[in-house]
């Protein structure tokens, strides 16, 4: 009896890890790491008016829904008074690494005739989904690094949005037990807790860090425009506790917008007393 209990145990442990194998080479095509495409070199245009573009997730996608690109575009021209041009490209759902590949996709909802317009600054609006669907922190900092890379070459400057904790649980409380299953085994595979978003936070931010980038880039920090960072605060989130709603655009919009004036500022500053471009970016100071 006791034999048949063991060489039961032994059977179910050896075809839990079969499983286990089968399902990690089956899924594994969803976080190996791409080498960087051939980069394109974007001609700069000469003119009065700042550009600005936006690319990402349904964060994205829904800015111009909620009026956000009006918001944007009009209160960065109020700051720096000049003409400024802004356009949004985003898809629902999308991950860090769908983001990279659009920049070099002409179609929608590629993002390669947003970079053609040669802006000046280039929002970035990822991650959540990459959290969502337990792809990993390497996963994320690989292709957020990428991305940073095709800016940086072509002299546009990045501004980061950090993300916050919004409530994927709530969304995904309909989810069968065989998905939620799936997206555990996952979390185990790439080693990130499920639907973590402080490990993707700290993981960017570490980078950003470690390579010297944070005086390159305009960091909007969630503090920023959230009071109840990093939780979400639902006055400023829809129903379904992942998306923007007016109020919340509104008050992301603000932070953006004053970011890059004081960016802009800064540099004009830089350039006054003769120190190097692109060494004065600081974050936001937290609106009400």
């Amino acid at each position: 009896m006791r034999l048949s209990c063991y060489k039961f145990i032994f059977l179910f442990l050896g075809v839990t890890v079969c499983v286990y194998c089968y399902l990690y080479l089956r899924w594994s095509h969803m976080w190996e790491l791409e080498v960087p495409k051939p980069s394109y070199i974007i001609q700069k245009k000469v003119d009065d008016t700042l550009r600005v573009i936006m690319i990402g997730d349904s964060w994205a996608e829904k800015m111009h829904l909620c009026i956000g690109d009006t918001i944007l575009r009009d209160r960065i021209a109020f700051l720096v008074g000049e003409n400024v041009s802004f356009e949004s490209r985003g898809r629902g759902g999308e991950k860090s690494r769908g983001i990279y590949d659009y920049i070099f996709q002409s179609d929608y909802p590629g993002t390669k005739l947003l970079m053609s317009s040669s802006p000046d600054y280039c929002i970035i609006l990822a991650g959540i989904n990459d959290a969502a669907a337990n792809l990993g922190t390497k996963q994320f900092v690989h292709y957020y690094r990428l991305i940073l890379n095709f800016l940086f070459n072509n002299n546009i400057k990045p501004v980061i949005v950090e993300i916050p904790d919004v409530n994927i649980g709530y969304l995904y409380s309909q989810k069968p037990i065989k998905d939620f299953l799936s997206d555990f085994l996952r979390s185990t595979m790439t080693g990130s807790s499920m639907y973590n978003y402080s490990g993707y936070r700290h993981a960017l931010n570490k980078m950003l860090i470690d390579e010297q980038l944070m005086d390159s880039v305009v960091f909007i920090p969630m503090i920023c425009w959230n009071d109840c960072s990093p939780e979400i605060d639902r006055k400023l989130f829809d129903e379904d506790l992942i998306h923007l709603n007016k109020n919340g655009y509104y008050k992301l919009c603000i932070c953006i917008a004053e970011s890059i004036s004081k960016d802009l500022k800064d540099r004009a500053d830089s350039t006054f007393s003769d120190k190097p471009m692109g060494k004065n970016a600081h974050c936001c100071t937290k609106h009400n």
